[in-house]
C-alpha cells in the first residue's frame, strides 16, 4: 500500500513543541525514589496511638530474597515492618501461592504470636526489609493495653483469612500446563513464559529445564542455594501474575491470514502469555454503532475472564479488504477510574491488510498501553520496554497510508495518543504527556461531525492528560482546558446510555473546578464543583460503585467544608460533616487506611469550622480526636507531607484547648450536643484565626 504524509500530519499542523514523530526517552533518575528508611523514627501522637513505640522491640535487617521465617517454625515472635517489602507464602495441595504483600506499617507474624500455633505461611524479603521484633509477651501486652489496637487486629486477621481462603480457593496450581511456545522456539522448553529474564531480555542463567524456576523456588525457600534476590525467588509464584493477552477469532474471508499477523506480532512482547481463541467476538455492523458495540462488549468480556486474560484483542478485515480493524478490551468496565491512556472500547486501530512487520511496532506499543500493569514489577517493564516502542511507532506514524478516511486516521492517531500518555504517566514524564495531548488533538481535528462516540472518547482522554499535567504543576497548562475537554466529552456521554462515564466525568468537573477556585478565588468555581459532585452521586453508590461513591462523596464534603466556613454557613458545615461521616463508612481503616486518614481530615476541618461559627465545644473535641487520627495514621504508614498538614491542624486545636486550661473544660462526652462554652464554663473561648489545611486532591488518576 502506498504511503504519504496526510493531511493535517504533525509537519504541517502541529507546532515544534507539540510535535508526535519521535519522543524523548524517560531519565530513569526520575524514577520515585525508594522511601527514607529514617522516616520510621518520626514520632506519633497521644490519645491512644496504634503504634507500637511504648513497647520494647530491637530491629532486625533482612536482604532481598532472605526467609524471615518459614511455614512451620515455631511463632515466638511477632513483627512490624519498618521500611521494605515482605511477601507472604503457602504451600497448598494445589501448589504454591502468593497470599499478600506486606508494606511499612504493617503487622506480621501476629497470628503466632497470639495463639502460639507454628508459623502457618512462609515470610521472604521481596527488598531489603527492617523489623521491629516484639516478643510474644510483650505483643500480648501491648495488645491488652490498647483495645483499640485489639479490636483494629481482629479485623484485620479476619478479612486476612478471608482473602487467602478465597485465594487459595481461585489459584491455579504453578506450572501445571507448559505455556505455549512463541513462534520459532520448540515446544520441549524454549518457552520464557516461566523463566524471570535478565538484562535486555536474555533468560537468566541456570534456568533451563532441569533447574526449573518451581524448583529453584522451593529451594530457596526451604533454605538450598538459590537467587538472593525477591525478585528471582518469587517470579512466577503464581501464573497469574504473568499477564495474559488473548487474541480472538477474526471472522469472514481471509480472517486466519489476518489473525495470524496479529499473532506474530503480539508474540515478539517479552513476558506475556498469548493465548488463541477460536471463538470470535460478535459484533453487527448493520446495526447501530452504539448497540453493536455494547453487544460486542457483553459478549467478550465474559470470553476474556474465562481465559483469565488481561486483555482481548478482537476485530477482523473490514468490508471492503482494505484495512484490519483491532480493538482492545480490557477486564475492567465503566465503573472504574478512567486511567490516563486507557484504551475505551471505542477506541479502533487499523492496519493495512496484509501488513508487513514494520507495523508490528505499532501493534505492540497499543497492545502494551493497553495492558494495566497489575505489579510494581509489571510497570517497570513497562517503562523500560514502551518508549523505544513508542518512538519506532512515531517514525512509522510520520507517514500514513492513502485512502484513510478522516475516523480511521483519528482512531490511528488517538492510540497512538494512548500509548504516549501511558508512558508519560508511569515513567512520570511530562513531556510525554504534552506529546500524547498534540495526539489527540490532531485526532480530534480528523474526526468527522458524525463521530459522536469517538468525539466523547479523544475529548475524554485529551482532559485526562490535561489533568494529568495540572496535577503535576506544568505550567502552561491550566485546569480550565481539561475542564473544557469533559464538558465537549459530555456532549457525546449522554447519562441514559453511558450513566458511569457521565458520573466519572462530572467527578473530574468536581475536582478541577475546586482547584479553579483555590487558584483563583472564583465563588461560581466552588457551587460548580459541588453541583457536579453531587450529580456523580446521583449514579455512584454503595452497592454498586463503592469505591467511587466514597471517593466523591469525601471530596464532595471537602468543597463543602471549605464553602460553608468562607460563606459562614453552619447548615453546610453540617452536610459537610454528615458527607465525611458517609464516606468512612466505605472508606474504613482497616481496608484503605490513607483514604481513611484524608477523610478524617476533611471530619476534622468541617468540626472546627463548626465549632468557630456555632461555639460548639463538643465539635472542638471532635475535631482533635479526628485529627490525632489521622495524623497517627499517615506517620504510621511513612505518609510525611499528609502528616505534616494534619498535624499542623491538630496543633491548632490542641493550643485552643490548651488556652482554656485556667478553667475547668469539659471533655466531649460532657458536652450537650449544641452547648456552646459560655454555658459549660464561663469565660468565652478565643476565636481562631486560621483555618485547617485542607489535604490536595490527586483525582484518583491512575
Amino acid at each position: 500500500m502506498e504511503r504519504a504524509t496526510p493531511v493535517g500530519s504533525p509537519a504541517s499542523t502541529a507546532t515544534a513543541s507539540t510535535t508526535w514523530g519521535r519522543r524523548p526517552r524517560p531519565d530513569p533518575a526520575t524514577r520515585r525514589p525508594a522511601p527514607d528508611p529514617r522516616a520510621v523514627a518520626r514520632p506519633v501522637h497521644r490519645y491512644g496511638s496504634p503504634s507500637m513505640s511504648g513497647t520494647k522491640s530491637n530491629v532486625q535487617r533482612f536482604e532481598a530474597g532472605d526467609v524471615i521465617f518459614r511455614e512451620g517454625d515455631p511463632s515466638t515472635t511477632a513483627y512490624v515492618v519498618a521500611s521494605g517489602e515482605v511477601t507472604l507464602v503457602k504451600e497448598t495441595e494445589r501448589g504454591l501461592v502468593q497470599l499478600a504483600t506486606l508494606g511499612k506499617g504493617e503487622l506480621l507474624g501476629e497470628m503466632g504470636a497470639v495463639d502460639t500455633d507454628p508459623r502457618s505461611a512462609t515470610a521472604v524479603a521481596r527488598t531489603p526489609v527492617s523489623l521491629h521484633a516484639f516478643s510474644r509477651k510483650a505483643f500480648v501486652r501491648k495488645l491488652e493495653e490498647d483495645p483499640e489496637m485489639a479490636l483494629r487486629l481482629v479485623v484485620r486477621l479476619s478479612r486476612r483469612l478471608r482473602n487467602a481462603n478465597d485465594r487459595i480457593a481461585q489459584l491455579e496450581q504453578i506450572a501445571d500446563v507448559p505455556a505455549e511456545p512463541r513462534a520459532g522456539e520448540a515446544a520441549s522448553g524454549g518457552s520464557t513464559a516461566l523463566v524471570p529474564a535478565g538484562e535486555g531480555g536474555a533468560p537468566v542463567a541456570g534456568a533451563g529445564r532441569g533447574d526449573s524456576l518451581l524448583g529453584r523456588l522451593m529451594g530457596a525457600l526451604r533454605g538450598s542455594t538459590g537467587p538472593r534476590t525477591s525478585e528471582g525467588a518469587l517470579a512466577g509464584v503464581a501464573r497469574g501474575r504473568q499477564p495474559v493477552l488473548a487474541v480472538a477469532g477474526f471472522p469472514g474471508p481471509g480472517g486466519n491470514d489476518q489473525r495470524a499477523r496479529v499473532l506474530e506480532a503480539v508474540e515478539g512482547l517479552s513476558g506475556i502469555r498469548v493465548r488463541k481463541l477460536d471463538k470470535a467476538v460478535p459484533y453487527s455492523p448493520e446495526l447501530d454503532p452504539y448497540t453493536a458495540l455494547s453487544g460486542a462488549v457483553g459478549a467478550g468480556r465474559p470470553m476474556l475472564r474465562e481465559v483469565g486474560a488481561d486483555l482481548l484483542v478482537w476485530g477482523g478485515p473490514d468490508a471492503a479488504g482494505r484495512l484490519v480493524e483491532l480493538r482492545f478490551l480490557t477486564p475492567w468496565g465503566s465503573k472504574e477510574i478512567e486511567r490516563v491512556g486507557m484504551m475505551s472500547p471505542q477506541n479502533a486501530l487499523f492496519v493495512p491488510l496484509d501488513f508487513d512487520p514494520a507495523w508490528h511496532v505499532l501493534v505492540q506499543a497499543v497492545t502494551l498501553a493497553a495492558m494495566e500493569p497489575r505489579t510494581e514489577a509489571q510497570g517497570k517493564t513497562l517503562v523500560e520496554t514502551l518508549p523505544s516502542l513508542a518512538e519506532a511507532a512515531g517514525a512509522l506514524l510520520t507517514e500514513l497510508p492513502y485512502g484513510l478516511t478522516g475516523l480511521e486516521t483519528a482512531q490511528i492517531v488517538a492510540c497512538y495518543g494512548n500509548v504516549l500518555a501511558v508512558v508519560g504517566v508511569w515513567a512520570n514524564e511530562p513531556a510525554w504527556l504534552e506529546h500524547a495531548a498534540a495526539a489527540f488533538e490532531e485526532g480530534i481535528r480528523h474526526l468527522p461531525r458524525d463521530a459522536d462516540a469517538e468525539w466523547g472518547v479523544l475529548h475524554r482522554s485529551l482532559g485526562l492528560v490535561w489533568q494529568a499535567l495540572v496535577e503535576r504543576g506544568h505550567p502552561s497548562v491550566g485546569p480550565r482546558q481539561a475542564v473544557d475537554a469533559f464538558k465537549a466529552a459530555l456532549e457525546s456521554f449522554h447519562r441514559d446510555l453511558y450513566p458511569y462515564e457521565w458520573a466519572g466525568l462530572k467527578h473530574r468537573l468536581g475536582l478541577l473546578s475546586y482547584r479553579i477556585h483555590m487558584a483563583e478565588g472564583d465563588p461560581a468555581a466552588l457551587r460548580e464543583s459541588i453541583n457536579a459532585f453531587q450529580a456523580a452521586l446521583q449514579v455512584f453508590n454503595t452497592a454498586e460503585t463503592p469505591e467511587r461513591w466514597g471517593e466523591a462523596m469525601h471530596d464532595l464534603a471537602q468543597v463543602l467544608q471549605v464553602y460553608g466556613g468562607q460563606e459562614r454557613k453552619p447548615e453546610v458545615l453540617s452536610r459537610a460533616v454528615d458527607a465525611a461521616n458517609a464516606a468512612l463508612q466505605v472508606r474504613t481503616l482497616d481496608a484503605a487506611p490513607l483514604l481513611w486518614a484524608a477523610t478524617q481530615n476533611n471530619l476534622g476541618s468541617a468540626l472546627f469550622l463548626m465549632f468557630r461559627l456555632a461555639k460548639d465545644a463538643g465539635a472542638l473535641y471532635q475535631a482533635r480526636e479526628a485529627f490525632h487520627q489521622s495524623a497517627n495514621t499517615y506517620e504510621l504508614h511513612g505518609a510525611k507531607r499528609q502528616a505534616d498538614i494534619v498535624s499542623r491542624n491538630l496543633r491548632r486545636v490542641e493550643n485552643l484547648i490548651d488556652r482554656q486550661g485556667s478553667r475547668s473544660t469539659p471533655e466531649p462526652d460532657w458536652v450537650r450536643p449544641g452547648q456552646g462554652a459560655e454555658d459549660a464554663g464561663g469565660g468565652g473561648w478565643t476565636e481562631p484565626t486560621e483555618d485547617p489545611e485542607a489535604l490536595p486532591m490527586d483525582g484518583g488518576l491512575r
